[in-house]
């Protein structure tokens, strides 16, 4: 982030904890609509002001930014955000700066940073002063956006002004023609001259199911997301076509290992029988490798929007308690029986046979009790296999091929070895150790919750040299089954992690 400090002089900040950390189990991804902002370029924002900053306030008619709001007023710390649209324009105006005065072109176009409309209507007001004994000439330039707080540039050099408005949220300077004749850039100067444009032009559309799918592409490229939402996929796509990019995304994100998809019911679903039908259409899949890939929360929540309450969907509230349960107790608790902050109603409420249907259909519900507020009721994924039912079991998953893959990663160009054999060994076993000291596996010693093999019995002296291969049996402590997880290194194909 930039700002103008003094003319001629920048100052620049780095922003606080800006690097990724792909080991964290608590950041999500939001693929969704929003006011503005970059499109199809994933943006990481680590508060609310982030979000206000990089993609403007609330939009009325998009979910995104609202579940956004929820993730971190429930103590989500970090989040990646994806804005999807369809084919949209930008607003501009066209500023012929006649007399120049020291400013590379005669003319500019004067764009808004992203497509929408969210720029009509946004105002630039711009001021040149001639030099004077105080100094060479200046440009003043101020930015005015409906709905948005003022930016104002000050004493700007006017052959560097299109660089330095790069600092502004809104607008930039785009050069229009041939430059200015050399030794009189802009022709003759008057004393002082303003100008006054308004933007225009800028367009908005929904995003069709192509612009989602990229949206999710994108994503899967992102090492540090391990949580995955999309509040306005069920407002944006209908049907059967949003049912295909739900799968389109868990089979994106299920050869990963390392991340949950949290699904929203539909808007238009209001009904239990609605809601049951649309999880049948997931579930009747039968790839319970996929379906341990997603979890529902549901009904949709309602939140304080000034004096009124506008339904949001859970996905981000809840995204938000896992964040902050994932920080006060680690990724293998369970988010059930879990408090949501800043909602204070359920959209609506279902009679009881109608919850008891809507849990066996595999949807965790969030419930209203007494004394205690909105709290999530349930912590189980799509699957109806015992091995990826729970959504803590998955997580511990998650937790363990992230950290197995940063000890073993640098080691794929390594010639397979007896030293590089017992190496993995050590340093899979410092990462499983960890775990079982944190109580996340079961047994009460290391070797009732885990075990690794990389020796002769999985590595035969008639394999490839080239190929390692590890296999880690896990026990974690609720359920009680052992996770089998397969580690291949490759020369050529780098480290791959099979869950058996």
């Amino acid at each position: 982030m930039a700002g103008e400090a003094l003319p001629g002089a920048t100052l620049t900040f780095a922003p606080r904890g800006s690097d990724t950390e792909p080991l964290r189990t608590d950041v999500a991804a939001f693929i969704g609509r929003l006011r503005r902002g970059p499109v199809a370029a994933p943006v990481r924002v680590e508060s609310w002001n982030d979000v206000l900053a990089a993609f403007g306030p609330p939009e009325g008619a998009f979910a995104t930014p609202y579940a956004l709001r929820g993730f971190f007023e429930n103590g989500g710390r970090t989040a990646w955000v994806l804005r999807v649209s369809g084919p949209a324009t930008a607003a501009r105006t066209r500023w012929t700066a006649a007399g120049g005065g020291g400013l590379s072109h005669p003319r500019y176009d004067v764009v808004a940073t992203s497509p929408g409309e969210w720029a009509n209507g946004g105002r630039v007001a711009i001021r040149y002063r001639a030099s004077t004994v105080a100094g060479p000439p200046t440009v003043s330039v101020r930015v005015t956006m409906p709905g948005e707080a003022p930016e104002t540039f000050p004493g700007l050099p006017p052959a560097d002004l299109a660089r330095r408005l790069t600092a502004s949220r809104y607008v930039r300077l785009v050069p229009v023609g041939p430059p200015a004749a050399p030794g009189k850039p802009g022709g003759p100067a008057p004393i002082s001259a303003s100008w006054d444009l308004t933007l225009t032009g800028g367009t908005d559309a929904p995003p069709d199911r192509d612009a989602y799918a990229r949206a999710v592409a994108d994503q899967a490229e992102l090492p540090e997301p391990a949580l995955v939402a999309l509040p306005d996929l069920g407002t944006d796509l209908t049907g059967g076509t949003r049912t295909d990019l739900v799968l389109e995304l868990l089979r994106t994100i299920a050869p990963l290992h390392d991340r949950l998809a949290v699904l929203d019911v539909p808007p238009d679903l209001t009904s239990a029988d609605d809601a049951v039908d649309w999880a049948a259409a997931l579930t009747g899949t039968g790839d319970t490798a996929l379906l341990g890939c997603a979890a529902v929360h549901h009904p949709p929540l309602r939140t304080p929007e000034g004096h009124a309450l506008r339904t949001v969907p859970a996905s981000g509230h809840v995204l938000g308690v896992i964040a902050r349960l994932d920080a006060e107790r680690g990724a293998h608790h369970t988010p059930a029986n879990a408090v949501v902050l800043e909602a204070v109603d359920l959209a609506f409420a279902y009679p009881e046979p109608q919850q008891v249907r809507l849990f066996d259909a595999g949807l965790n519900l969030i419930r209203c009790t007494r004394g205690r507020g909105l709290t999530v009721w349930g912590g189980r994924t799509l699957s109806a296999d015992p091995r990826t039912r729970y959504i803590a079991h998955r997580r511990l998953v998650h937790l363990l091929v992230r950290a197995v893959r940063r000890v073993a990663a640098p080691l794929v160009f390594d010639v397979n070895s007896p030293e590089l054999r017992l190496t993995l060994v050590r340093a899979v076993t410092s990462v499983l150790l960890s775990a079982f000291r944190a109580g996340a596996l079961a047994g009460a010693r290391p070797d009732q919750a885990f075990q690794v093999v990389c020796d002769d019995t999985n590595n035969p002296p008639e394999q490839d040299p080239g190929q390692v291969v590890c296999e880690i049996d896990v026990a974690p402590a609720v359920p009680m089954e052992f996770i089998r997880l397969r580690l291949v290194l490759g020369q050529d194909r780098g480290l791959e992690v099979i869950e058996a």
